[in-house]
Parts: structure tokens; C-alpha cells; sequence
């Protein structure tokens, strides 16, 4: 029974491991894309000898700002569009999310860093819930209290992640509101938090419950004895 119980538990870290090295491709893709164009622009200007602010780079960043957005006619395709190489054909586009470029930004990056650093917390709040559990198991200690507490923290870690990706998403929403009016597109909110965050907090949450009513079934069953 433990071999099996280790066994989906090292299934699971994968999977966590899979999303999270996902992730870092992605990002390490980017980073490489990035820092490649941003050589090639630097041995241009040092040969054109153009100079520039040396944050010039960071500052773009900085003034980077997500957005997500509906055209207020879905059904007119009309003012932005994209060529598609292979054919030439000039192509309707209708932007859904997009970035673009504001010396307004304030500190719009420092607040979502911030709420981003507090989802750390939880992420470590989890792991240390969820090795906790996978020792008791195979320790033996399954309905003892550490085991109800450990899924309990675990439960209300990942639900404060949900949380947490949703203020995210409704604090740059609203800073979005408060700098931005576009004239053919409505600001919506289109990216959710993931709901299987949901539904795995709930499930740690009720398997907490479980264990609890077991515990005090074997208390009362050793009493009756």
C-alpha cells in the first residue's frame, strides 16, 4: 500500500516538476530571444555610433503592461491586421491579449511582483505540508492529528494561490481601466485563475475531514474496547 502511495506521489512531483520546467523553457526561450536581439541592437549602435541611456532596456520593460480586450463590434475586422508569409495574404486580425507600451505605468510592475512574491509563500507553505504528509504516511502515522493539520495547510495553501491569481488579475484590470480608454475595444478580463487550484484545495480540504472522522472513529472504537 505505501509502495503505491509513494508511487503517486512521485507521479504527482512529476507532474508538478513537468509544468514548472514548461514554464522555465518558455521564459528561458524568451530570455535568449530577448538578450539576443538586444546584442544585435547594441553592436548596430556601437557601429552607427548611436548611444543610449543604459537603462533604456529595463525602462522598456518597466512600461510593459498586459491588457485584455474585445473589439465593441466582434463582427467588424477591420483596422488591425497580419501578414501570413506563406501566402502574402494581409490577413483581419482582432487582438484578445496583447502588451503594449506606457510611460504611465507607475508601479504597476512593483505591485505584481509583490503579490507574486507572496504566492511564494504559499508555494513553499504547500511543499512543506506535502512532504510533512508523505513522511507521516509512510511513517505509519495516519490518523493521528499531524496528518488532518498538514492537509489542511496544504488545502488552504493552494486555495490562496487561486486567490492570489485572482487579485492578480483584477489589480492589473483595474490599473488597466484607470490609464487606458481604447476606441474600437472594450477592456474584459479573459485569462481565469486555473479552477483545478480550486478543486485540488477543496479535495485536500475534505480529505483533511475524512482522516478527522476516522481518528476519532478508532479513539471511540478503543474506548469501547
Amino acid at each position: 500500500m505505501k509502495k503505491k502511495f509513494n508511487l503517486y506521489c512521485g507521479l504527482l512531483i512529476a507532474a508538478i516538476v513537468f509544468g514548472i520546467g514548461l514554464t522555465m523553457v518558455q521564459t528561458g526561450y524568451q530570455m535568449y530571444s530577448g538578450g539576443k536581439t538586444g546584442w544585435e541592437l547594441a553592436k548596430h549602435d556601437k557601429e552607427m555610433g548611436v548611444k543610449r541611456d543604459p537603462f533604456w532596456a529595463l525602462n522598456m520593460v518597466s512600461g510593459m503592461v498586459p491588457v485584455e480586450m474585445m473589439r465593441k463590434n466582434p463582427l467588424e475586422m477591420t483596422g488591425d491586421s497580419i501578414v501570413n508569409e506563406k501566402t502574402g495574404e494581409k490577413m483581419p486580425l482582432q487582438t484578445v491579449v496583447g502588451i503594449v507600451w506606457t510611460k504611465d505605468a507607475g508601479n504597476r510592475m512593483y505591485i505584481l511582483s509583490g503579490i507574486g512574491q507572496i504566492g511564494w509563500v504559499f508555494i513553499i507553505i504547500f511543499w512543506v505540508a506535502f512532504i510533512k504528509l508523505i513522511i507521516a504516511v509512510n511513517k505509519g502515522r495516519i490518523f493521528e492529528k499531524s496528518m488532518e493539520t498538514q492537509l489542511a495547510w496544504g488545502g488552504w495553501a493552494v486555495f490562496g494561490m487561486y486567490v492570489l491569481g485572482w487579485v492578480t488579475e483584477l489589480t492589473n484590470h483595474i490599473l488597466n481601466m484607470q490609464t487606458f480608454e481604447f476606441a474600437e475595444y472594450d477592456q474584459v478580463i479573459t485569462q481565469f485563475p486555473d479552477t483545478a487550484l480550486l478543486y485540488s484545495a477543496f479535495g485536500m480540504l475534505l480529505m483533511g475531514q475524512i482522516f478527522k472522522i476516522g481518528r476519532q472513529m478508532k479513539e471511540e472504537q478503543e474506548l469501547t474496547i
